[in-house]
């Protein structure tokens, strides 16, 4: 015997989310029954009524993970990502109204973020404005466009696509799903979709309608007598007048450092001191690779000698032969030629050791990057920095940059020091930003550290964060500073 059909509306729901049969497990199941008397008709096997039980489960399960939902994002993700797997849709695209009143998608299937600029989702934001989506309260498919003028429409393999609005009872829609697959939409697929799309809808009034309420309970619940004598005390300290300051990184370094260049081009064969060592006046500092040099120096030593010999041999002819007093002149003038060879090879030999004209402490980076490079002319090697004459160097952001001026405080936090700022006073500070250290579009401001007598002078190049203090201006406008720039930037007033 045939079992009986079941009749009602949890039939059509079981029909709708219950699976398609397969042909293995069937045999699975009759192979593992009992036996079947002859002439009798075979029983069906109870693969679909299991089947349909766990499709009602997974129902059920949606529909209370969307009550239990805390936040709007995660609904957002139960409605994308959950019912797809009950509906048999391939994409779903979950749209809510936006600032400005036109549908945005807020949720895409596997997918954890939207991007706003994706080609995908600007094209299902335009088809839904095209297609009057933000009006529509009833179930409706929607129409790809036919042209191959968007490259986005010709591309997209889904082209059936189905559009739910999130309502529930009388209540207005809160926005509305697209549903997309290859096969159109018929009415037996719309009914799980069409009951889920309801429950979301109660469950986002649900979780929206919280907030109001719970604010609501909790100004019940506050005196208002305190309540009001707390507002008044935060509306005064808001015209309390404080100092407008910023922070800012900052590093010690040496005031008006003596630069040691490259004199002449060449390659550096060895740096003859270390890191933060102390020179005198007068020590090697650093050695260039002098072979060239050396050679074009041995040239024009001979080359001098050779007009120097010439000269002698015109001297004697010259006693004998009227001719050899014409060739005296030229003999005198090609040897001081030589000669001033020979003196300008010897200079730019002598170029290739360069010493140190100053005392004070040698600072640079790391002697290897700087063996073996080749330098020009008047490129930077090292700095010969006089450890008692420092100041500040603060690289102020633009985001954070306030109007100062020359003699304004500082207050600077080394970080080998934390609890005992180092007083301070701005020197000069740029009038253009530009790219720092770290890669932040920044002022170069320069301070002076105030002498202390009870305390040595910091070590040159420890870091630390600066305090920088401007003009006075109302505690209202320090706290509030940051959004009133991000109003005016994006309102333009």
């Amino acid at each position: 015997m045939s079992a009986a059909p079941v009749n009602g509306p949890k039939s059509n729901v079981r029909a709708a989310v219950m699976p398609q049969a397969r042909a293995t497990p069937n045999v699975a199941v009759m192979s593992a029954a009992a036996p079947v008397a002859p002439g009798m008709p075979a029983a069906n096997p109870p693969v679909q009524a299991v089947d349909g039980r766990s499709a009602l489960l997974a129902l059920l399960k949606v529909e209370a993970d969307a009550r239990d939902a805390k936040s709007a994002r995660d609904l957002l993700f139960i409605m994308a990502n959950e019912t797809r797997k009950l509906s048999r849709a391939r994409q779903i695209f979950v749209l809510q109204p936006g600032s400005t009143g036109a549908l945005e998608v807020q949720g895409v299937s596997s997918l954890p973020a939207v991007d706003r600029n994706a080609p995908l989702i600007i094209f299902i934001e335009k088809l839904a404005d095209q297609a009057q989506l933000k009006s529509c309260t009833i179930s409706k498919p929607i129409e790809m466009p036919v042209g191959r003028d968007d490259a986005t429409a010709a591309a997209y393999p889904f082209r059936a696509l189905q559009w739910l609005p999130l309502k529930h009872g009388d209540k207005s829609a809160v926005g509305g799903m697209i549903l997309a697959r290859e096969e159109t939409w018929s009415d037996p697929d719309l009914i799980v979709p069409s009951r889920l799309a309801a429950a979301f809808a109660h469950a986002w009034g649900a979780l929206h309608s919280a907030d109001p309420q719970r604010v609501k309970s909790a100004i019940r619940s506050v005196r208002r007598w305190p309540t009001l004598l707390a507002l008044l005390t935060i509306a005064a300290l808001v015209f309390v007048t404080v100092p407008l300051t910023a922070l800012a990184p900052v590093e010690v370094v040496a005031k008006d450092p003596f630069v040691i260049a490259a004199p002449i081009e060449g390659v550096i064969e060895t740096i003859m001191v270390e890191p933060n060592q102390s020179v005198k006046p007068g020590d090697i500092l650093v050695k260039l690779n002098d072979t060239t040099f050396k050679s074009k120096f041995e040239v024009a030593e001979r080359d001098a000698s050779v007009s120097e010999a010439r000269l002698k041999q015109s001297n004697q002819i010259a006693f004998s032969d009227p001719r050899g007093m014409h060739e005296l002149g030229i003999a005198r003038a090609e040897l001081e030629v030589k000669i001033a060879e020979r003196e300008f090879a010897r200079e730019m030999l002598a170029k290739t050791v360069i010493k140190a004209q100053t005392e004070g402490l040698a600072i640079y980076s790391d002697k290897r990057e700087l063996t073996g490079r080749p330098v020009a002319v008047g490129e930077r090697i090292l700095e010969v920095a006089n450890p008692k004459a420092l100041e500040a160097r603060i690289e102020l952001p633009v985001a954070d940059a306030i109007a100062l001026q020359p003699g304004a405080r500082v207050k600077i936090f080394l970080d080998s020091d934390p609890l005992r700022p180092w007083p301070a006073s701005i020197k000069r500070s740029d009038y253009k930003a530009r790219v720092g250290e770290s890669e932040v579009v920044a002022f170069r401001v320069i301070a002076t550290l105030d002498p202390d007598p009870s305390r040595a002078l910091p070590r040159l190049g420890v870091r630390g964060t600066a305090k920088v203090s401007g003009d006075d201006v109302s505690l209202g406008f320090l706290l509030f500073r940051r959004p009133i720039t991000a109003f005016r930037q994006w309102t333009g007033l």
